[in-house]
């Protein structure tokens, strides 16, 4: 089943996820027996910046845990039209993003090269 496949994943997602996986797992490292998901997604700082619209991206970075509230909240709305950082190039997450082209770099993320 489609649970069966995604539990298989959440143990490899520390280094799977990271840019460089053969020198840095992300941090705070997500442990290889954890069965809790309360560490995954926008509970992640790594994982949430990856997560984060590029919109709200700018946003994040300079207040990870504010932003991150807000994006729990609501108040902050992530829908299919917002693209999440982890789509475009660079390094970290949405770094290559141009706000006055968003197609450009679309999909050239890391995480959709592996």
């Amino acid at each position: 089943t489609r649970s069966e496949d995604a539990s298989r994943l959440k143990c490899r997602m520390g280094s799977y996820a990271a840019p460089l996986p053969d020198k840095q797992v992300v941090q705070p490292v997500i442990a290889e027996d954890s069965k809790s998901c309360s560490r995954m997604g926008f509970n992640h700082p790594e994982l949430a910046k990856m997560l984060c619209p590029v919109k709200y991206l700018a946003d994040y970075i300079k207040d990870p845990a504010g932003t991150t509230k807000k994006i729990q909240s609501g108040t902050l709305k992530v829908t299919a039209a917002l693209w999440p950082a982890y789509l475009y190039p660079g390094e970290k997450p949405g770094q290559y993003f141009n706000p006055d082209d968003i197609i450009e770099g679309l999909f050239r993320g890391f995480l959709l090269e592996r």
